[in-house]
């Protein structure tokens, strides 16, 4: 092999081993949960609207008396619109990943699926989960019971 052949084959190799490192760390951040802010209250728990600028998603956790995590997912489309969700779907909640966000969307941390906060279509019963939020002057409030009626789900 002479030696141009030689050096182009190393720098191949070496490309193709960065190639392949970035694609494993872009997978294995796809796994990664991301960050709760885990919230208390009696009957309701509230989020300041300030927090959610238009097109963000923001996750929360709630514990209930039993000490068991409710994790839920809050977010403001486009138009200015709270919308709620749990973070889990029917389908793959046994699987306990629930959804990381990217770009505007909810995607599956099992599945892979993605989905607009404020859209309740999905592949079979992969959907998100809608939770019920109400949203006067700049807070968001979220009733605990609401949360409490899906705690299967985790």
């Amino acid at each position: 092999m002479t030696r141009g052949k030689s050096r182009f084959l190393g720098r191949t190799l070496i490309a193709s081993a960065i190639i392949l490192t970035a694609g494993a760390l872009a997978l294995a951040a796809a796994g990664i949960s991301p960050p709760f802010t885990h919230l208390n209250g009696r009957d309701s728990v509230t989020i300041s609207g300030a927090s959610l600028d238009k097109g963000s998603i923001r996750f929360y956790s709630y514990r209930d008396d039993a000490g068991k995590d409710i994790r839920f997912i809050l977010g403001r489309d486009q138009s200015g619109r709270v919308h709620g969700a749990f973070d889990a779907c029917q389908r793959c909640a046994q699987y306990g990943k629930g959804y990381t966000a990217s770009n505007g969307y909810l995607v599956c941390r099992f599945c892979g699926n993605r989905y607009r906060l404020n859209s309740r279509t999905g592949i079979g019963s992969c959907a998100p989960i809608e939770l019920p939020v109400h949203e006067s002057g700049n807070t968001i409030t979220v009733d605990t019971s609401e949360l409490k009626r899906q705690r299967s789900l985790f």
